[in-house]
């Protein structure tokens, strides 16, 4: 139960309790009993509905039988034996008055002998002589079932004297339709176990009973069974009805009870409840005087008790303030790390030990003034304009971010230092703490460390190429010379030296791109050209690997300020990294797209994907998703890096998208030479060039639409399957998430997962919405009558709602 809920509440909610499970028990019960009834009685229908068929169909017989002797015993049937020359003329008479019972397939005459008698029609080929023979011995009548057929034989009898017979056969069909349209159960009537007809599914579970006739009938000797069957679902309909009548009587004969318990309840918790509102409103010492004695005893238990813990609360606060200021300003003063406070006007407030220790300043000398005395010049006269705009709202430099700075001791020196700064509040006031660490060694060590690098990689190279040359022409010039075991090692060792060159080149280049040392050589250039010379310089390693490379484009005057080798040099590892990475036979798509104030380039694979625990370290040097990538498809690990150190030295932007067992796309961004130059906003405008869109249908008319439109704002995903989109929103954040609406199969309802990652949504319709809309889902915009200046007024709104103020 909640903890919230009264004494009576919760009396009343015992006794109801009790009362519906006693109910329940009464309903199961009842519904058991009622429930074996009904089966008793449907059993009962069935047999005797089995009974009743079994009878229609022994009459059914017996009135064609009846129909046949009739006919024997006509005149006409006894002239067409008498009459030899017209005897054809009175059977065909007398036929015509027996052919009206509609069982009776064909009735045919023989004489005394059994032979066949009929002046138009062949003798049939069911008969012969031995069908009739017992009648013509006996003189009486019989029913025989033979191929599936009844067949009635009555004799023609003259002044006592069996003068021959009729043998009429009865179609088995006709004669039970009669019986099976009475029917109202699923049947199955078998005769003779050679012939069948049923109706209604018999495979269904549920109470089924067969009857065979009882001894006397006409139809006994012929092994006929009659089965009725009758699903549980007919016993559960019947059942369902007793039970929701017996329900609506409970739950009516329930409403006085929960008033009765209601006001029982409330008239035994209400001392309680006034000894607790006392408690609550905080009316010390309770009145105990009009209370029962247990009300008494526990009303001074809380007088007593509330003394008690009042006292000790005055005594644990003192002790805590006491403590909590004496540990706080002991690891202040004890921690390695200089840490400095100032107010809101960049005065300072505290000096730790290790300050002292860094700066040569005592604290009494620094507390009170400005923060700048402990940066050089240059720095001093930035850091007041920082902080007064970062007061005024504007975005930040260094507070909440972290970054390397340069201090000055008191004795002018400097040195490299990394700060770290946030911001706090005391008793309302606004305060920043700066934490700086001396980062001189670390400075030091990364120098010798490059220094090192270099000197290694290059008195690497060096022998190398000459190893690589010497190998290369013996490979060259006397390769039918060499064994076939020469050969191979030759080869191989040749094949490492080109591995060994490729990572003494990365590692160059990687350490060029960390010191700055790295040198481009900025043209205005194609960026079409560039890739279609990219994926002709891949076109081998690509056979090799058995992979098909396509290229499509919507333009091909893509020209770009970019030095030319190094976007080659992107295009190449990115190419070679996505053939590797492919199946043998598979397929890698690149695309161009102008996004008017950038190009867009995809390279998308086949593959087996990234692992979404390698996501964030993709970019790091020396990094693969598995260890054993390297020895399968080689690589040193340090191309993405590289890669994407160019990019944005193009002031450009590398990402990537994956889906496990899908493949994955990599795709970068660099500036439009052509497009012109972005107007200048006014002061405090929301400007929303890198936000992040996430579509969400199939519409791919709409997404290259939307893409055109918000080129010059934001940049849009697209994604077709809900899968696609949960894998899209755990690798990058979205500002917005443009969803088409009714939901297709494959992406059914992805409104759930935008709401948990809380990203404000717009519904793109063909028709109207019909479900409930969680609070995510900001505007609503019917696709046929698209207006996307308004939709850029509401993605500007929503943007400008949800960006907070940035720390500094």
């Amino acid at each position: 139960m909640s903890a919230n809920q009264s004494i009576s509440t919760r009396f009343s909610q015992l006794i109801l309790s009790l009362l519906v499970i006693f109910l329940l028990l009464v309903v199961g019960a009842t519904t058991v009993i009622e429930l074996f009834r009904i089966q008793r009685q449907l059993e009962q229908d069935l047999n005797a509905d089995a009974s009743n068929t079994l009878q229609l169909l022994n009459f059914q017989l017996s009135t064609q039988q009846r129909a046949v002797s009739r006919t024997a015993q006509s005149q006409l049937s006894i002239n067409s034996l008498i009459d030899i020359n017209g005897g054809g003329y009175y059977f065909e008479h007398a036929l015509e008055d027996l052919t009206l019972h509609t069982a009776i397939e064909e009735a045919h005459l023989f004489d005394y002998a059994g032979n066949f008698l009929s002046q138009t029609a062949q003798p049939a080929d069911w008969f012969n002589a031995l069908m009739v023979s017992n009648t013509l011995s006996m003189g009486t009548g019989e029913i025989m079932l033979q191929n599936d057929n009844f067949y009635i034989v009555e004799p023609i009898v003259y002044y006592g004297a069996v003068q021959g017979g009729i043998i009429a056969r009865v179609n088995m069909a006709a004669l039970t339709a009669p019986v099976l349209e009475s029917i109202g159960h699923n049947y199955q009537i078998v005769i003779n176990e050679s012939w069948m007809v049923s109706g209604g599914d018999m495979t269904k579970p549920g109470i089924q009973v067969s009857q065979q006739p009882p001894d006397g009938l006409m139809i006994s000797p012929f092994g006929i069974s009659v089965t009725l069957s009758e699903p549980y679902s007919a016993l559960l309909k019947e059942t369902l009805s007793w039970l929701t009548s017996f329900s609506i009587l409970a739950l009516i004969a329930l409403i006085p009870a929960v008033v009765i318990t209601r006001r029982l309840g409330n008239k035994m918790a209400w001392p309680i409840v006034a000894l607790a509102r006392e408690v609550k409103e905080g009316h010390y010492p309770i009145n105990t005087l009009q209370a029962d004695k247990e009300i008494a005893t526990l009303a001074d238990a809380f007088n007593q008790a509330t003394q008690e813990i009042n006292r000790i609360n005055e005594q644990n606060i003192k002790e805590e303030r006491l403590s909590g200021q004496s540990q706080v300003q002991a690891i202040v003063d004890t921690v390695v790390d200089s840490i400095i406070t100032i107010d809101a006007h960049g005065y300072i407030a505290t000096f730790n030990p290790a300050a002292e220790g860094l700066f040569g300043y005592r604290a009494t000398e620094v507390i009170g003034q400005k923060i700048n005395i402990l940066m050089p010049p240059p720095f001093a006269s930035e850091h007041d304009s920082y902080l007064e705009n970062f007061m005024n709202g504007k975005q930040a430099k260094i507070i909440g971010i972290g970054r390397e700075v340069v201090g000055m001791r008191k004795d002018g020196s400097i040195f490299p230092a990394e700060l770290s700064v946030s911001e706090m509040r005391v008793s309302g006031n606004p305060m920043f703490t700066g934490i700086i660490r001396d980062i001189t060694s670390r400075k030091k060590d990364e120098a010798m460390k490059n220094e090192f690098v270099a000197t290694v990689s290059h008195e690497l190279r060096t022998p190398l190429t000459s190893i690589r040359g010497a190998l290369g022409i013996i490979l060259g010039k006397f390769s039918g010379e060499l064994p076939d075991k020469t050969q191979k090692m030759l080869t191989l060792a040749l094949r490492n030296c080109e591995r060994l060159t490729l990572l003494i080149n990365d590692i160059l280049d990687i350490e060029k791109l960390e010191s700055g040392a790295m040198l481009y050589h900025f043209n205005r250039c194609n960026l079409y050209s560039i890739i279609v010379r990219s994926i002709e310089d891949n076109t081998g390693y690509a056979k090799h690997h058995q992979i098909t490379v396509t290229f499509e484009s919507d333009t091909e005057t893509a020209y770009i300020n970019a030095d030319s080798t190094r976007m080659q040099q992107v295009m190449a590892n990115l190419l070679s990294n996505a053939i590797k990475y492919s199946k043998p036979g598979g397929e890698v798509n690149v695309t161009l797209a102008n996004n008017g104030s950038s190009f867009r380039v995809e390279i998308t694979d086949h593959g087996a994907g990234i692992p979404p625990e390698f996501h964030e370290h993709l970019f790091t040097r020396f990094s693969q998703a598995d260890s054993s990538d390297t020895r399968r498809v080689g690589g040193t690990g340090l191309g993405l890096a590289i890669a994407k150190s160019i990019i944005e030295a193009h002031k450009g932007q590398l990402h990537f998208f994956s889906v496990p067992k899908q493949g994955a796309t990599f795709f970068f961004t660099v500036p439009n030479e052509n497009h012109a130059a972005e107007k200048i906003r006014p002061e405090g405008t929301i400007k929303f060039n890198a936000q992040q869109i996430l579509f969400i249908g199939t519409d791919d008319t709409l997404l290259a639409m939307l893409r055109t439109q918000f080129s010059h704002h934001a940049d849009i995903v697209g994604v077709d399957t809900l899968s696609q989109a949960e894998h899209a929103m755990t690798q990058q954040t979205f500002d917005v998430a443009f969803v088409e609406y009714p939901f297709v199969e494959a992406v059914k309802n992805p409104l759930d997962h935008l709401q948990n990652k809380q990203i404000p949504t717009v519904l793109l319709t063909d028709q109207e919405i019909d479900i409930s809309l969680p609070d995510i889902v900001m505007a609503c915009y019917e696709k046929q009558t698209l207006n996307f200046n308004r939709l850029k007024s509401e993605l500007r709104l929503i943007i400008k709602k949800k960006v907070p103020r940035k720390a500094m």
